[in-house]
């Protein structure tokens, strides 16, 4: 299965689901059909959340990996851009059922 998720203290729990609206607003744009499309999300962990990808380019879907906190314009246009995503130096391989590939930006 996933990695086991630990439940978070309420107010934690408020700043961390807030934190990830705002970065869903932020990559929910019009679709561009070369661009990796967002397709969920789900916080982790105190400061994690795991964002979901699907690739136009390649039959994959991608769990990334980020730290709330560290959610800033560089992290974010990285993840919109589809040679990122497509860097296999960046893949692990999964066993979260959601994805087909795991990449881990919690050093970015």
């Amino acid at each position: 299965m996933g990695e086991a998720v630990n439940p978070l203290e309420p107010d934690a729990e408020q700043a961390a689901a807030d934190r990830l609206l705002g970065v869903v607003r932020s990559l929910v744009t019009t679709h561009v059909s070369w661009k990796p499309l967002l397709i969920g999300a789900v916080i982790t962990g105190d400061d994690r959340m795991r964002l979901y990808f699907r690739s136009p380019e390649r039959d994959r879907t991608y769990g990334v990996d980020v730290l709330i906190s560290a959610t800033g314009p560089g992290l974010l246009g990285a993840l919109a851009s589809p040679a990122y995503l497509a860097n296999e130096h960046l893949h692990q391989p999964s066993d979260d059922p959601h994805c087909d590939v795991l990449v881990d930006l919690t050093d970015y």
